[in-house]
């Protein structure tokens, strides 16, 4: 027999045929392609010859778990394994430690079986671990292949070159992990485990989708390890596992949901994300669990509110859980950055003259320069400390300030500054902000104009603050084109230039000015 593939050979007792070598001189090889990945536990070479073997017969048993790219040894045969194999001629492994190394042994004496030698391999013979089979990892990983390969070392023997074996029997089940209690032929003829505990796989070596709380493990007879589904509160149909949130759970859960659905977030979907709040009438399974917030769009600051309680972030003065009422010593004002304002105590003393004024008509006089247009060109930007465009994104109070969180996306001009691109804090006196001057709102885009007095740091001098002097513009985006040429010549040093200037906007139709509006 010489380089044949796709050999069938009907196991007949009344018709036994033999394999012939062809007399070559050199190492001849039996393989046979499993199709998929078993545990062998036994391998039975059943030889032609009536009498014994010859001493110079030699065997490799080799195994592959990649369907053939890499091979492995499971078994040496040799009357001189230390010369022809350089393996101790030995029957059992010495420890644990050495239990998946190869045994080399004299394959003579022969058992027989009707009327022929028969050369039986047991995988797990004189392994420490092998009636612990089901608990053992290392082993059954060790007997895994998905190939076997038997080579017939050269020898001298005429009866062998013309002679020599009649059947090869390969013995074990499917690698299903201990998830399948059976493994049947699809229709293409393959042996496919039928994967129990939510796994799935050809060996059942992976868990089903959504069944990734924990991590996989093989099953064993004590404990099946089963897939556990990830707790996504019914809002998620997806999930992942994540081996941080797993020893940080003290191994205990590690599924992450995907794409929370009706508004919620969280590893669980086990709250509401920003803008809604937990409608506690419903379980939180419940499709509607989270209701969207009812801040006031006046006395609220932005449109979020607390998670849990619905407590919507109130302006100073304003209080309830929607922050639609003034507080105690408030009273309702017309501003919509400050709609309530303190009461003033009276301490009655004699009577004298006060003139009548508004809150309207105080603003009016306390903010410079005004907030509704401004004349910019090229000289009248060089005096400013700065000029940016920024994304409101917060604010908080903080004694007489109040710290805005904005995200500066672009700085047109710095000056003695030292603001940068990206998140900031930006401050802004208590009675400035009151009086709107400058206006800023949450989640708005701004031009925001350094005053020109170069003292735009505060309350300490690392801190960039936004008063009167300064001025705060909804972003309109055909300013970009002229900003970004002022910053160009700003950097050629052209600042400062002779008063005639460049405008920002186009110049109206025989306008004889030398700057326009911006208007808001």
């Amino acid at each position: 027999m010489k380089n044949v593939s796709s050999l069938t050979d009907l196991h007949n007792p009344h018709n036994l045929t033999c394999w012939v070598g062809v007399g070559t001189g050199g190492d001849w090889t039996l393989m046979v392609p499993l199709g998929r990945r078993f545990e062998v536990t036994y391998i039975s070479l059943q030889f032609c010859q009536q009498g014994e073997l010859p001493d110079s017969l030699s065997i490799s048993i080799l195994k592959s778990m990649d369907h053939g790219r890499s091979w492995s040894p499971l078994q040496f045969y040799s009357t001189d394994c230390p010369g022809k194999f350089g393996h101790p001629s030995r029957t059992s492994a010495p420890s644990r430690h050495q239990e998946t190394e190869p045994f080399c042994s004299d394959p003579r004496p022969l058992q027989r079986h009707r009327g022929g030698l028969v050369l039986a391999f047991s995988t797990l013979d004189g392994r420490p671990s092998s009636p612990d089979f089901d608990y053992s990892p290392v082993l059954q990983d060790w007997v895994t292949a998905t190939d076997i390969k038997v080579v017939f070392h050269s020898h001298q023997s005429k009866q062998l070159k013309d002679e020599f074996g009649r059947d090869l029997q390969v013995g074990g089940r499917c690698k299903c992990n201990g998830h399948a209690s059976r493994c049947r032929r699809d229709a293409q003829g393959r042996a496919v485990c039928q994967c129990e505990h939510h796994t799935a796989g050809p060996d059942c070596d992976v868990c089903q989708p959504f069944y990734c709380d924990r991590p996989w493990q093989r099953a064993t007879p004590n404990q099946p390890h089963p897939c556990i589904s990830c707790e996504c509160n019914g809002h998620s149909s997806k999930c992942r596992f994540s081996m941080e949130v797993f020893q940080q759970s003290g191994r205990r859960s590690g599924g992450v949901c995907l794409k929370c659905r009706h508004h919620t977030a969280g590893r669980h979907c086990q709250y509401c994300q920003n803008g809604y709040t937990r409608d506690h009438g419903k379980p939180m399974t419940h499709r509607q669990a989270c209701r969207p917030c009812q801040c006031h769009p006046m006395g609220a600051v932005g449109r979020w509110c607390n998670q849990t309680s619905g407590q919507c972030l109130c302006r100073d003065g304003v209080t309830g859980v929607r922050c639609n009422r003034c507080a105690p010593g408030y009273q309702q004002g017309r501003s919509p950055i400050r709609p309530c304002l303190r009461i003033q105590e009276v301490v009655p003393t004699t009577p004298v003259y006060q003139p009548q004024y508004s809150i309207a008509e105080e603003c009016n006089s306390y903010c410079q320069p005004s907030q509704v247009k401004v004349k910019m060109n090229l000289e009248t930007y060089c005096l400013k400390d700065y000029v940016l465009k920024v994304q409101v994104r917060g604010m908080e109070r903080s004694g007489p300030w109040w710290q805005f969180s904005v995200w500066v996306q672009t700085v047109f001009r710095v000056g003695e500054s030292r603001v940068r691109r990206g998140q900031q804090a930006l401050w802004v006196p208590d009675r400035d902000l009151g009086c709107g001057c400058p206006a800023l709102q949450v989640g708005r885009t701004f031009l925001l104009i350094g005053g020109e007095d170069g003292q735009s740091w505060g309350p300490e001098d690392s801190r960039l603050v936004a008063d009167r002097s300064s001025l705060a513009l909804p972003w309109r985006e055909h300013w970009s084109p002229k900003l970004r040429g002022f910053r160009g010549q700003d950097r050629r040093g052209r600042c400062p230039i002779d008063p005639q200037g460049i405008p920002l906007v186009p110049l109206p139709t025989g306008a004889p000015t030398r700057s326009s509006p911006l208007h808001t």
